[in-house]
């Protein structure tokens, strides 16, 4: 009974996995089509949107956005490189060695038209109820507790 369990368990995750990569991608392509955006990029903009003050130091962002450290600094160094005008970098006044990135006003209304894309994608690409199924077998494997 174990193994049918850990089986059913495995194959709901792969499957899970499976549809999250999918749309990822589609994610991905949208973005880049529209907006020559990597998700990553759509990432970093988002989380700095949704932060105090819209700024965050670049070791918040390693965490959010799933980068280790010199990842994430050029992904933002590369952004800055566009351009665009969406972030600005500036140092912490409290410990001169942070460098905290924020998000402008011309950041949040590219962000702004770059979620409507993402939303659209999710609401179209997005199988919820293939999902739904997926965690409620999920659930159901789940062996119980013994008190």
């Amino acid at each position: 009974m174990k193994n049918s369990l850990e089986g059913g368990l495995i194959t709901s995750w792969l499957s899970l996995t499976h549809i999250q990569m999918k749309v990822a991608g589609e994610l991905e392509a949208k973005l880049q089509e529209n907006f020559g955006w990597s998700l990553n990029e759509f990432y970093l903009m988002y989380f700095l949107s949704e932060a105090p003050e819209k700024k965050l130091r670049l070791q918040q962002l390693e965490s959010m956005v799933g980068l280790s450290q010199s990842a994430v600094s050029r992904l933002v160094s590369r952004f800055e490189a566009k351009g665009c005008g969406a972030l600005q970098r500036t140092t912490c006044d409290d410990d001169r060695r942070s460098i905290y990135t924020s998000l402008t006003p011309i950041g949040q209304e590219k962000l702004d038209r770059a979620q409507v894309t993402v939303n659209e994608v999710l609401f179209e690409a997005f199988p919820r109820t293939e999902v739904k199924e997926l965690l409620e077998d999920m659930l159901r494997l789940k062996p119980q507790q013994q008190p």
